[in-house]
């Protein structure tokens, strides 16, 4: 097993929480034959696909199935079908980790829905997955099978050389080693529960990963896209520092302190020769973010994008190894901001259909901040993922609404402290 394949077992074992649905969106007259041929093509293609997992004295191993298998069924209502059959991802341990169904609806629309276990394939598994059927249903449905060049390597490579390049745990010099005494200064009394904006809190909290969640969906025009560009761009940032820096100033506004731990999600794709593998390759990295002593915005940039380079130095280790050794909650951090680099999707367009991405209703964090980045120009498609036991929908929509304001504040003068740019924002917010 790779470590990271080990780490997301654990997580597995406490509930659901990462698994995605994918949907391919077509208007119909796709060749059912060609494209169970072509399922089978990637599914001989990458391991991962024909991979369950099994415990033995608390080793987890990959045990060889047979690969996912083609359900087409015609429905009345393709939607309603879909959400339907979004919920439930495939059991890891008795089958293939991806099940793959053609519908048809009434008036003739078709959509073919793929539903992934994470511990196979990761939401960065998507763009090769996505390539290779499509690739392969087109081949098929022009008779021929796809003469695709080999990949340089195998997934069992990938998790070979990962636990080479940590070495043995108890060598101090070995790369794990350092990495985790990094995290265990670093993480050194950090809160391990933060005050976190919610209408009520219930009597008996759910147990994270089992929450129910709601999402709310808005989008940073194409102006307000290009000004936080060019704020990242003076500051020497990115989108996803500026959006953390803000997310992180408004819970601070919310009375969530000054001390955050905020949770991303790494690719864990740290070499080039990975970057056509399906598989489960991306980790958590918690970045502790500082707002204390009432800087600018332009100062707290500085010190998200210190926290976040030192971090993604240090992001091989596997995410529970870190929560073990700086005592932090095993159930993962509270809040998470998630960049989605979206540019690659839109190459793929035609072959079997439009890619769409399905709600699958839970959240193992309280709330995350979701944004996918365009190549170039375009407004950026953002999600506020609640869990709906803790923030309503009112409440979450506002928060998406102050978070919108603060950007386009910090963008106009990011040399504000914090203390006058709250009321700035709400004062904003209120006249919007």
């Amino acid at each position: 097993m790779a470590p990271v394949q080990q780490w997301q077992w654990q997580a597995y074992r406490r509930g659901p929480g990462f698994d995605h649905v994918l949907v391919l969106r077509s208007p119909g007259g796709l060749d059912a034959d060609a494209l169970a041929a072509a399922l089978n093509d990637v599914t001989s293609r990458h391991e991962p696909l024909r991979t369950a997992f099994t415990e033995r004295d608390g080793t987890l191993f990959h045990r060889p199935v047979d690969g996912p298998r083609l359900v087409v069924e015609d429905c009345a209502d393709l939607d309603e079908r879909i959400a339907d059959l979004a919920a439930g991802a495939p059991d890891p341990e008795r089958e293939a980790p991806l099940r793959a169904r053609l519908l048809t609806g009434a008036d003739g629309a078709q959509a073919v829905l793929l539903t992934p276990h994470y511990l196979a394939v990761d939401e960065w598994s998507v763009v090769p997955l996505f390539r290779d059927l499509t690739t392969a249903y087109r081949e098929r449905a022009a008779g021929r099978a796809p003469d695709w060049r080999p990949l340089p390597v195998s997934y069992g490579d990938y998790a070979r050389w990962a636990r080479e390049v940590l070495g043995d745990p108890a060598d101090p010099e070995s790369r794990g080693a350092r990495q985790l005494a990094y995290w265990r200064q670093t993480l050194a009394d950090a809160p391990r529960e933060l005050n976190l904006p919610a209408e009520a809190f219930p009597a008996v909290p759910a147990q994270r990963g089992r929450q129910a969640a709601g999402l709310v969906e808005f989008v940073l025009d194409e102006r307000l896209h290009a000004d936080v560009d060019r704020l990242a761009r003076a500051t020497g940032t990115s989108m996803f520092m500026v959006l953390h820096a803000a997310l992180a100033a408004l819970l601070t506004a919310h009375g969530a302190g000054t001390d955050l731990p905020i949770g991303t999600m790494v690719a864990g794709r740290t070499d080039d020769q990975l970057a056509d593998l399906v598989g489960c390759f991306f980790n958590t990295v918690l970045l502790r973010t500082d707002t204390a002593g009432d800087p600018t915005f332009a100062e707290l940039l500085t010190r998200v994008r210190e926290t976040t380079l030192s971090a993604l130095d240090r992001q091989d280790v596997p995410f529970d190894e870190v929560v073990e050794a700086a005592g932090l909650r095993p159930e993962g951090p509270q809040v998470m901001v998630i960049h989605h680099e979206q540019a690659d999707l839109e190459d793929l367009e035609g072959g079997v259909g439009e890619l769409v991405a399905v709600p699958t209703g839970a959240t193992r964090a309280e709330l995350t901040l979701s944004f996918h980045e365009p190549r170039g120009e375009g407004p950026v498609h953002c999600g506020l993922i609640h869990a709906t036991e803790r923030l309503g929908a009112a409440k979450a929509r506002r928060l998406a609404e102050e978070l919108q304001t603060l950007l386009r504040t910090v963008t106009d003068d990011s040399e504000q402290p914090l203390s006058e740019l709250f009321g700035v924002t709400h004062k904003r917010s209120e006249n919007a």
